[in-house]
């Protein structure tokens, strides 16, 4: 035989049986080679890895292990809301009287706007062609008010806005770290605009948007050559005082960075009492005895199933954290993390699944005092391929290489369209939970949560998606 024949089919033997190798290879054998990657020899590794259509545990790795979710931990939250409060449901925002509207076009009262926690008003997510304040103002122009002779009111009372304690300084002020209000508005965040110069040289704060915050800001924000938003803002809701530390990019003119609002009601009647005036109703802010109200009309959020597309794709905090609020109103007729958290847990519960030992403190997953199993996870995904709402809990997660925080995940490689889940991150903290479609057309439930892993991000980001690649071909 030729030597170089002899060779080639050397080789091609050798490639054969590796591949057959590979696929003789378990399902749990493929999870025992990730976790025992050197880079998580400190780590805390929760896996369950289930077949959907027969039940059958195929894969796990310390299932039991409460570890800290980060976002994922907003699966148990919406899928909660999907389940109690239904697709169509609706937030709703009134807008109140509490006076007589006289033939010559003059309330001879107040106009409140009363608030029930809706999410989206005003949000970015839901854009409109009129901002919401521009139509309240056009309602009130179409009811022929000319003039208001008290003021506009913001009754925020529906819920009781606070900051979790176990939430960390280094969230509480910034965008992400933004609470419930009873009338949230425009995601309960405003911009600081900086301006920056050499790199080390102190930034100046050109703008701010609303333009009355309400906060007082202390800037010890630096340039950098590092092309990156590394600023910080910290304050919670004890003072309205702000902090931020850190560095942006050198010499940029307008640079954008995020904060959470205290007060978002204030901005609410601000930009409403704008919008009023431009319509050339007058309101004389007079200081009128109180007086009982009576409802002129009622504006209505989104349906829920779009608000769980934002809160799962993009992985928004505020709106996870309102849909707890809300299944606490909806259960205990309170709205707030106390009852949210308990209305959770009793679903559950209620659905046989054992809550003793997961914690939550929220329904965003933004408090590193949350722990969740990796087995309480494929519970809820094996629940929810089960619901009368599964198509629009799945329509809700992420895709891998196609949407939402998984866009870039798997593009260009065979779990393409074929991995859909909720993912998480925080430092130390990496998690996916979600369904996996097989090239053999099987279903698994795939839940993976890594606490304080030692490699780079974007390291470990490959050796999920290896994995993942594996759990496909099997």
């Amino acid at each position: 035989m030729n030597k170089s024949v002899f060779i080639l089919l050397l080789v091609l033997c050798n490639i054969s049986c590796k591949a057959q190798s590979e696929k003789s290879l378990s399902t749990q054998q493929f999870v025992d080679e990730f976790v025992a990657d050197s880079c998580f020899h400190a780590a805390g590794v929760g896996i369950v890895v289930s077949d959907l259509k027969t039940g059958e545990l195929l894969a796990s790795n310390q299932a039991h292990l409460g570890l800290t979710a980060a976002s994922t931990q907003k699966l148990i939250t919406s899928a909660a809301a999907l389940e109690i409060l239904g697709i169509n449901y609706q937030f709703k925002t009134q807008i109140k009287i509490d006076g007589e509207i006289l033939q010559d076009g003059t309330l001879n009262g107040n106009v409140i706007v009363k608030g029930f926690g809706d999410p989206s008003l005003g949000s970015k997510y839901f854009a409109n062609d009129k901002s919401i304040e521009v139509q309240i103002a056009e309602k009130l122009q179409q009811n022929k008010i000319k003039k208001i002779s008290g003021k506009i009111i913001a009754d925020a009372s529906y819920i009781q806005a606070k900051i979790p304690s176990t939430w960390i300084w280094e969230d509480i002020g910034n965008y992400y770290g933004a609470v419930p209000n009873g009338l949230t508005y425009k995601d309960n965040t405003y911009t600081l605009f900086f301006a920056s110069g050499q790199a080390g040289s102190k930034t100046e704060i050109s703008k701010t948007e609303p333009k009355n915050t309400g906060l007082l800001f202390d800037n010890q924000v630096v340039s950098s050559s590092i092309n990156r938003d590394l600023a910080y803002i910290f304050g919670g809701n004890i003072s309205n005082k702000r902090r931020i530390e850190g560095s942006i990019p050198k010499n940029r003119s307008l640079f954008k960075v995020k904060g959470a609002l205290l007060q978002p009601e204030n901005s609410l009647i601000e930009a409403l009492t704008k919008s009023i005036t431009a319509l050339g109703i007058r309101i004389e802010n007079e200081n009128l005895p109180p007086k009982k109200s009576k409802l002129l009309f009622t504006l209505y959020s989104p349906k829920l199933n779009d608000i769980l597309k934002i809160t799962n794709q993009k992985s928004v905090n505020l709106f996870a954290d309102h849909l707890l609020f809300e299944i606490g109103q909806n259960q205990s007729d309170e709205a707030s993390w106390e009852s949210g958290i308990s209305g959770v847990k009793n679903f559950w519960e209620s659905k046989g699944l054992n809550t003793k030992y997961i914690s939550l403190y929220d329904g965003s997953g933004l408090s590193h005092f949350n722990t969740v199993s990796a087995d309480f996870f494929d519970q809820v995904l094996k629940h929810m391929n089960q619901s009368k709402y599964r198509s629009d809990f799945i329509a809700s997660l992420p895709v891998a290489g196609q949407s939402g925080t998984l866009k870039n995940f798997g593009r260009n490689s065979a779990i393409n369209g074929n991995w859909i889940a909720k993912t998480g991150s925080m430092t130390g903290v990496r998690t996916y939970c979600g369904y996996l479609t097989t090239k053999n057309g099987k279903k698994y439930s795939v839940s993976i949560l890594i606490n304080n892993y030692s490699s780079s991000t974007s390291a470990l980001n490959n050796k999920l998606h290896n994995l993942l690649i594996k759990l496909y071909n099997s």
